[in-house]
């Protein structure tokens, strides 16, 4: 069962006592909807705000990195490599969560909350796509980026004199981020898409 058979489900039952016979009609529906966008729009704005927080944290670090260590040539390359594929990501992400954030759905047509709902999902879609593809350029070389500079700037001699220190770390933090982001698509975006979509067939069988 649905979410959004969930809370029809729920709202029939709230008013079972003061309709007893009353169909379940267009205006029931409508506010079924808006219960229910209220609630994914919770949890798909729940991965904008920690992700968001994680950029600037890595944003924060990497500029510290970059002052501290000024003078060295290759720290400094390191950072600005980091900052340089972490923006556009942040951007796109900033771009795409400002729309969903502005869109609003009111008490209107069944027509008009389609749409609404069908360019909502659509934005979700297409971020993820977005997502996807980044991440497979993005998490590899920040983590390589990672693994140089704490190695570089903590231990003597670097990646070179520990080399298999270095690609051990460099690979647990792939399969951290492996699962991690695994589990992040499956919260923030494969069930909320599959929620928006029940939402949209629920539409085309008219509410039943």
């Amino acid at each position: 069962m649905s979410a959004l058979d969930d809370l029809k489900k729920n709202w029939n039952s709230s008013q079972h006592m003061y309709q007893a016979a009353a169909p379940y009609d267009a205006k029931s529906f409508q506010q079924v909807i808006q219960t229910s966008m209220k609630k994914q729009h919770k949890m798909i704005f729940r991965y904008f705000w920690a992700t968001f927080t994680l950029h600037v944290l890595v944003y924060a670090l990497l500029s510290h990195v970059m002052v501290r260590y000024l003078a060295d040539t290759t720290t400094l390359l390191l950072s600005i490599l980091g900052l340089a594929v972490t923006v556009p990501f942040t951007f796109i992400m900033l771009q795409r969560y400002k729309q969903m954030a502005s869109a609003s759905v009111k008490q209107q047509s069944t027509d008009t909350i389609y749409s609404y709902v069908q360019q909502q999902r659509k934005r979700l879609a297409g971020f993820y796509f977005f997502k996807k593809r980044y991440e497979l350029i993005l998490i590899p070389l920040l983590s390589a980026i990672g693994v140089v500079l704490v190695f570089n700037l903590y231990f003597p001699g670097g990646v070179m004199a520990f080399p298999v220190g270095a690609i051990v770390t460099y690979l647990l933090t792939l399969l951290s981020c492996f699962f991690a982001i695994r589990n992040e698509n499956q919260i923030y975006f494969n069930r909320p898409l599959q929620e928006l979509q029940a939402i949209l067939d629920d539409f085309k069988n008219g509410g039943e």
